[in-house]
């Protein structure tokens, strides 16, 4: 696979401003692909030779957190966001006036044109974030072009690249095989299965089980200095500390998730015509709100689940953002998650995605959201739940409309 010609310009133009660069801001997601990309554009920079004069790591790019980002700053500094910022481009091109901006990032984005923004993104390519490239594949092949030794570094980006389905292909097959040619990977083939495992510092684990306990380091341990200690794990290895933290907040998440569980099954969830629903409240309210994404992802595969219509899980925030500071409202996170069967209709283009559907149903009622066309989470005010399903299912029944099926799976 090669990198696509606009893509290596725009990579080159964003290695230009790194280069006249007096201090870098690096905004980072709390997943384990966020955490691989921080990692990697550490490292990248640590090759320029640039200042990193903050790490911020955030579950959501809020238009609060982006206004205080980019406070005070001169033209002479450079604010990195990595796997996540494209959805909410246009809202950081209004914060950023003197500064520099480059996302790296898979998710759909938001297409501007300004002239202090580099925006690398595989969608932007004609590519999909959801098959081609991960937000660590960008990474690392944005850093490995000012400096080539980042490939042995590249086993991060497989690692990161654990929560797109399927083989690695397209874009994703590059440090794939710079991994394998420095036996950093390993890759077995079965009749039906791929697996990719990874010399991760002398701990040998397929990457989707490194990618789970990254994830649960930064996206659990969030309020517990997480992220940070992940982002160091994936530079120098785990040490004895972080798997302790690893452990404990495994523990953490299998007692939450158990009484999550025990809760749907006790009082089941809410239906309307295209949603099936739940709300946790405070239960998961001292870890991170990833934690939401990750207990829907594992539903979804339950039997109570309707296979016919989208799951939509609602928690109510901690407003404490460590190292920014505080939101003011009630604010509640949203995820939302695909059935397989319902999964099989979009990919064919009988029902919308749900990442488009949230997209819109969020702004209806003053909140934000992005995702893909199986997965996609949002945030919204804490009295507005009710009001944005309502929004979600006149979405869906006018896209459904627009296509000329009045009536698809409606019970």
């Amino acid at each position: 696979m090669l990198i696509p010609f606009e893509m290596k310009s725009n990579i080159n133009e964003g290695i230009k401003i790194l280069n006249k660069a007096e201090n870098t801001i690096l905004v980072y997601h709390d997943d384990a692909d966020g955490v691989c990309s921080a990692a990697l554009a550490i490292l990248g920079l640590e090759k320029l030779k640039v200042k990193v004069k903050r790490r911020i790591c955030l579950e959501k790019l809020f238009p609060e957190a982006i206004k205080i980002i980019h406070r005070d700053l001169s033209e002479n500094d450079v604010v990195v966001y990595v796997d996540l910022g494209s959805p909410h481009a246009d809202k950081i091109a209004k914060e950023a006036e003197k500064e520099k901006v480059i996302i790296i990032d898979h998710h759909d984005p938001k297409r501007i044109r300004k002239n202090n923004i580099i925006h690398v993104n595989p969608e932007l390519y004609g590519l999909t974030g959801e098959r081609d490239a991960s937000a660590s594949t960008m990474t690392y092949l944005f850093f490995k072009t000012a400096a080539p030794e980042l490939r042995y570094y590249s086993f991060l980006a497989v690692i990161g690249s654990a929560e797109i389905p399927g083989p690695l292909t397209s874009l994703n097959s590059i440090p794939l095989n710079d991994a394998e040619t420095i036996n950093k990977v390993r890759v077995f083939r079965s009749m039906k299965t791929v697996k990719y495992y990874v010399d991760f510092y002398g701990l040998r684990k397929p990457h989707a089980a490194l990618s789970s306990m990254l994830s649960t380091i930064a996206s659990i341990g969030y309020y517990v200095n997480g992220p940070e200690k992940a982002v160091r794990s994936c530079v120098e290895g785990f040490s004895e500390n972080t798997l302790k933290l690893y452990n404990e907040m495994k523990q953490v998440k299998n007692e939450l998730f158990k009484k999550a569980f025990d809760k749907i099954y006790a009082h089941g969830l809410r239906k309307t015509k295209y949603v099936q629903w739940f709300n946790l409240g405070k239960l998961f309210y001292n870890i991170g709100v990833k934690s939401i994404g990750l207990f829907t992802s594992q539903l979804k595969y339950r039997r109570i689940i309707d296979q016919d219509k989208y799951i939509l899980g609602f928690m109510l925030m901690n407003p404490k953002i460590p190292g920014l500071g505080e939101l003011k409202d009630n604010l509640a996170k949203v995820s939302g998650r695909v059935p397989l069967r319902l999964g099989e209709k979009i990919k064919v283009g009988e029902m919308p995605g749900i990442g488009e559907v949230m997209v819109e149903a969020a702004e209806r009622v003053n909140g934000f959201a992005d995702g893909h066309t199986v997965a996609a989470s949002g945030v919204i005010e804490e009295k507005r739940i009710e009001q944005f399903v309502e929004e979600f299912v006149k979405i869906v029944d006018r896209k459904i409309k627009q296509k000329g099926l009045f009536k698809y799976f409606i019970k």
